[in-house]
């Protein structure tokens, strides 16, 4: 599969965030309602991160997705002002969220992707694009998180889509890592596989660098392999369905919380 390039990747980012956001809305305002399996309503916890409630998954991404807007408005590449960052209401909270997904679409819809943005890692494009792809892949992760806590089943991604968010975890996120342990002292390199789409990348960490290849050396320390969405979840720290060969702390270094 040939990964998606340009302006048709930075469309599919944004139809995204559409769809995605839309459905994590929906799920929300099901859990309020009494309305699907898992009790508690947006009390009910996330599985796999049992210190998060429904409701402060909700109450998370309306935070983000405010913040990321005020980034986009700003139009500068210096890091946000304290007041972007809004605390959830404790009323109206779902309505706060459509609200804010809301101005975040439009938002995108209407900023030339090149124009300028910060961003908090230090390699990723400092353009408003790369707001379109992290609100994309942190809506299709944590739509995965509320669908598990609802106790529904999971909607399919797009292999495209999902092959996108593990280049990203790779190429832009674990590099925001690289200055605190356990990567300053690590010396290890990972293999990744998508069974699905084909893709390949090699994650070499050494003492604080992170480069990533799309070639196999064939030497790496370990190889994680997986359907891509699968992928994207173990990278992610969520459960998955992946397969893992060779040192498990090299391929750890991949994985966030």
């Amino acid at each position: 599969m040939t990964p998606l390039a340009g302006e048709s990747l930075h469309q599919r980012w944004i139809e995204a965030v559409v769809d995605e956001g839309a459905r994590f809305g929906a799920l929300a305002q099901e859990l309020s309602a009494g309305l699907a399996p898992a009790a508690g309503g947006l009390t009910a916890t996330v599985p796999w991160v049992p210190e998060w409630t429904a409701r402060d998954l909700v109450g998370h991404l309306g935070t983000v997705h405010r913040w990321a807007t005020a980034i986009l408005n700003a139009g500068h590449t210096r890091p946000p002002a304290p007041e972007a960052t809004q605390t959830p209401p404790q009323d109206g909270l779902l309505d706060w969220y459509a609200a804010g997904l809301d101005q975040l679409v439009s938002t995108l819809r209407t900023t030339p992707p090149e124009t300028p943005a910060w961003h908090m890692s230090p390699v990723a494009p400092k353009v408003a694009a790369s707001w379109a792809r992290r609100q994309a892949h942190e809506l299709v992760v944590h739509r995965m998180d509320l669908e598990a806590t609802a106790g529904m089943p999971r909607a399919p991604i797009d292999p495209s889509l999902a092959d996108d968010g593990v280049d990203e975890v790779l190429t832009v996120v674990v590099p925001r890592w690289a200055h605190r342990e356990p990567h300053v002292a690590a010396r290890a390199s990972c293999a990744v596989t998508a069974t699905d789409t084909g893709r390949t990348w090699s994650v070499r960490v050494h003492r604080g660098a992170v480069t990533a290849r799309t070639e196999l050396s064939g030497e790496e320390d370990t190889h994680l392999r997986g359907l891509s969405t699968e992928l994207l979840l173990r990278l992610w720290g969520r459960p998955a369905a992946v397969t893992v060969s060779g040192d498990p702390a090299a391929e750890a270094l991949l994985r966030g919380r």
